[in-house]
């Protein structure tokens, strides 16, 4: 008990002016004696900092998908950047409803080859439980050597048993970006994650647009099955389409840590820009929800499908005595027009056609052999060339 009763001795010596209010002493003197009795009582000794560390991982856990706890050596690694793996599953995983939770699936990644599905439930990996399991642990376990099998069992919705699948981890490849034409008329643009090589390949795909001959009559940008990438990676990228205007508001619990981020006049691909649609589902989130959320508020895309995942936030860490640290949200993005994005999402203008009866459901984007097949790439194609969504407005000079 000697961490506690240190804990318990600083938490009441506290100065008046840090002091908590009193209902905290009720918490933490609860939170003593479950300590004491699960030490004391428990089939098997536990060392007293395993009990602690798993407390603190599921208090940070239960705050939200980006909030962890970290240990010495997690948080040693963390200062030090994020090496690229040299080879993933490639899946963004998220603890949702207590269960961890396929974001994304990224397309042509080894998991979407593997039949991993966004919105999986993800209950043993290599035969282990994940209960308890930070979204961070549980994204280190599904890296690793190329060619290095990950066994997962996944519950999925409308299977009546869990299904047992092999991930054999590959690297995702340079390309971040892909485009193509649609009857030479309409330009497509599929970001399948963000990293820090995304922006500058959007801005060649960008101005490949741009001087295509005859003039495109529009761009589809697909950031579906999309939940990776930075705060910063989204203003570069958005600063693309945007220019000088604003992007998002990070606000947090004090109005004096409240920051606005707004696009570079340099970086404007399109003088006017064409008239756009954006697709989106409830694998969208991060990077492409600030994305598509200032394109829609600055009156420069139509958004197309379903409601995406409603999760964007600025995260900071905070260093604890014995080394190990919080990972935290300190700040919520909300859109230029002041909406809030996480835990709400955005709600498209256009939802995106739900299958026929009879039919097949539709499928993820990676499960799709080309944008000539994907019913949403059609349906958006269609509201381009019907002409509802209004070219942007005029800005200033472009290269």
């Amino acid at each position: 008990m000697i961490l506690a009763a240190l804990g318990l001795a600083a938490y009441f010596l506290l100065p008046a002016w840090a002091a908590p209010p009193a209902s905290n002493y009720d918490s933490l003197r609860l939170y003593t004696e479950a300590l004491f009795e699960v030490s004391h009582k428990y089939v098997w000794p536990k060392e007293e900092e395993d009990l602690i560390y798993g407390s603190l991982r599921g208090m940070m856990n239960s705050l939200d998908p980006d909030s962890s706890f970290l240990t010495a050596k997690e948080y040693q690694d963390y200062l030090l950047g994020p090496p690229r793996p040299s080879a993933e599953a490639g899946v963004d995983l998220i603890v949702k409803d207590g269960l961890l939770t396929a974001a994304s699936v990224i397309d042509g990644g080894a998991a979407a080859r593997a039949g991993l599905k966004p919105g999986d439930h993800i209950i043993k990996i290599n035969g282990q439980m994940v209960r308890n399991l930070t979204t961070q642990e549980a994204t280190r376990r599904s890296q690793g050597a190329p060619n290095t099998a990950v066994k997962l069992q996944v519950i999925r919705n409308g299977e009546v048993k869990p299904l047992d699948l092999t991930i054999t981890l590959e690297p995702l490849g340079l390309s971040t970006v892909t485009t193509g034409y649609l009857d030479n008329a309409v330009a497509y643009i599929r970001i399948r994650y963000f990293n820090n090589e995304t922006p500058g390949e959007l801005d060649s795909a960008l101005n490949n647009i741009k001087q295509h001959k005859p003039p495109v009559k529009g761009i589809i940008l697909d950031l579906r099955n999309n939940a990776r990438g930075s705060m910063e990676e989204a203003v570069r990228s958005a600063s693309l389409f945007l220019g000088n205007q604003q992007i998002l508001t990070a606000k947090g619990r004090s109005t004096k840590t409240e920051q606005s981020f707004t696009g570079k006049d340099r970086d404007l691909i399109f003088k006017t820009l064409p008239p756009m649609v954006v697709l989106v589902d409830q694998g969208t989130a991060r990077a492409a929800e600030i994305i598509a959320a200032a394109l829609r508020d600055q009156g420069r895309a139509t958004l197309l499908g379903v409601k995406t995942l409603g999760l964007c936030g600025l995260t900071k860490a905070f260093p604890l005595e014995d080394g190990s640290a919080l990972m935290m949200t300190v700040a919520q993005c909300y859109s230029p027009k002041g909406d809030k994005i996480p835990g709400k999402g955005l709600e498209p203008e256009v939802p995106g056609q739900k299958p026929q009866a009879g039919t097949e459901p539709e499928k993820a984007p990676a499960q799709v052999k080309s944008p000539e097949q994907d019913p949403w790439v059609q349906q958006a194609k269609d509201v381009l060339t019907s002409g509802k969504p209004k070219p942007a407005p005029q800005t200033g000079p472009a290269s």
